[in-house]
């Protein structure tokens, strides 16, 4: 084959060659042209201040709860039947008293033996009176028998006699001394029967120590009660068989465990959003508060929405050395009204903030084998890339990104169950654009039939 021959040959084969690469390169922009699109919903990442937020359970009681009860076994006599549970009462209302017969006559004994150790004290201090008076004068005598004496006007049985007489006096003042305080003694001992014996007889009547609410009364006149059937092993033992509960429901405390790496993110003084577990199903754990991949959590409702506030009482600095938690009190301050006394609910605590932080709707973030992800849609190629992500801390309605995603990126918040890395997408109320759609649906160029 001459030189130009061949040259020609492979000018031929050459140009077949480019011909089959073209066709091939049209039927894959065709076949790809014939994939559907995805139809998704996409959010804007943007920049925001992010609230973290610490989740706990646990029990709101009255912060004043007065668990009331006899100290000794008796009848019940009397259970005021203008008093019922759930009525307010004031501080020194009658509740119920027990048969008083044993109680007040031990009292009257008690007040009888004080009369008559005052009657003895009276009497022990005019005697002790007489005896100042009788050793004064014996003093005065033997001074004057001493002189005598020195002077040689008396004689040594005259001075012995007063010398005598002086002790006999000191002698006599001293037991008179002794037995006033002997009698004062007796005196304070019938008084201390006599607080005894009112202690007795107040402890045989059940009165409301604060102004509250009745909360318990177990109580029944006729019935005999005795202090071992109270139950306190258990709260819910002692709500059950304590005679009577009066609290007062203006403010409420909870106590909750924490885990101890969440020490840092709490503080007294931090405002603390509470949610009754009893005002619907569902109520303990509302949407978006389970915790994110940092430990922390985050309120499912708008905060303005939580009408039950409280704030951090104290934080004790110990952990439990078996559960390694420790202990966080909150007491309430606006909302009280709403609570009920050992009711269980859910909380959470103001933790820490991040200003200015990128930030995605908690919809835009998904998980696979615990590692986060998310999906950003190219608004040019309208195709959606997989993104793994690192993220931060979690707001009510979306979670700060510290990598992966930046500012002003489309992220998928709606249609990520069907799609993958490379899909292309169509906006949800969008037509496919120009650019998705190149060939017509058999495969030719746009405007093939007017050429």
């Amino acid at each position: 084959m001459t030189p130009v021959a061949r040259a020609a040959t492979c000018a031929a084969l050459l140009f077949l060659a480019s011909c089959g690469n073209g066709e091939e390169a049209d039927q894959s922009d065709a076949a790809d042209s014939q994939t559907p699109s995805v139809t998704v919903r996409v959010a804007e990442a943007e920049e925001q201040d992010v609230q973290s937020w610490v989740y706990a359970q646990g029990t709101a009681r009255a912060i004043q709860r007065e668990f009331l009860t006899f100290e000794s076994a008796g009848r019940v006599e009397y259970v005021n039947p203008d008093v019922r549970v759930g009525q307010r009462v004031r501080k020194g209302t009658l509740l119920a008293y027990q048969q008083p017969d044993r109680p007040r006559a031990a009292l009257a004994n008690a007040q009888a033996g004080l009369a008559g150790a005052r009657g003895e004290l009276a009497v022990a201090e005019a005697n002790l009176d007489e005896a100042n008076a009788n050793l004064e004068l014996a003093l005065e005598t033997f001074q004057r028998y001493e002189i005598l004496l020195a002077q040689n006007s008396a004689s040594q049985q005259e001075y012995d006699e007063a010398e005598a007489r002086l002790a006999q006096a000191r002698a006599a003042r001293e037991k008179a001394a002794a037995q006033l305080q002997a009698v004062r003694a007796e005196v304070g001992a019938a008084r201390a029967r006599i607080d005894e014996a009112e202690v007795t007889v107040s402890e045989s009547r059940i009165v409301a120590p604060i102004d509250g609410v009745l909360a318990r009364l177990n109580l029944e006149q006729g019935r005999y009660f005795t202090p071992q059937q109270v139950q306190t092993q258990s709260e819910a033992g002692a709500l059950s068989t304590i005679p009577a509960l009066v609290i007062d429901p203006s403010t409420y405390e909870i106590t909750v465990e924490l885990p101890s790496y969440q020490f840092s993110n709490v503080a007294v003084g931090r405002t603390v959003l509470i949610r009754s577990s009893e005002t619907g199903p569902n109520a303990s754990v509302p949407t978006g508060a389970r915790p994110n991949v940092n430990g922390r959590s985050s309120p499912g409702l708008p905060v303005s929405d939580y009408q039950i506030r409280g704030v951090v009482y104290s934080v004790t600095p110990a952990l439990d050395p078996q559960r390694r938690t420790f202990e966080v009190v909150i007491r309430t301050t606006t909302g009280e009204d709403t609570l009920q006394d050992g009711e269980f609910v859910t909380v959470w605590i103001e933790g820490i903030r991040s200003d200015s932080a990128v930030t995605i709707p908690l919809e835009a973030l998904l998980y696979e084998d615990d590692e986060p992800y998310v999906f950003v849609v190219d608004r040019e190629t309208m195709r959606a890339s997989r993104e793994e992500v690192t993220v931060g801390l979690r707001a009510s309605t979306a979670v700060a990104v510290t990598e992966g995603v930046a500012a002003g990126a489309q992220v998928v918040v709606r249609g990520t169950s069907e799609l993958q890395d490379g899909d292309r997408v169509r906006l949800e109320g969008e037509r496919e654009t120009a650019a998705s759609q190149r060939t017509d649906p058999d495969g030719g160029d746009e405007g093939a039939g007017e050429r």
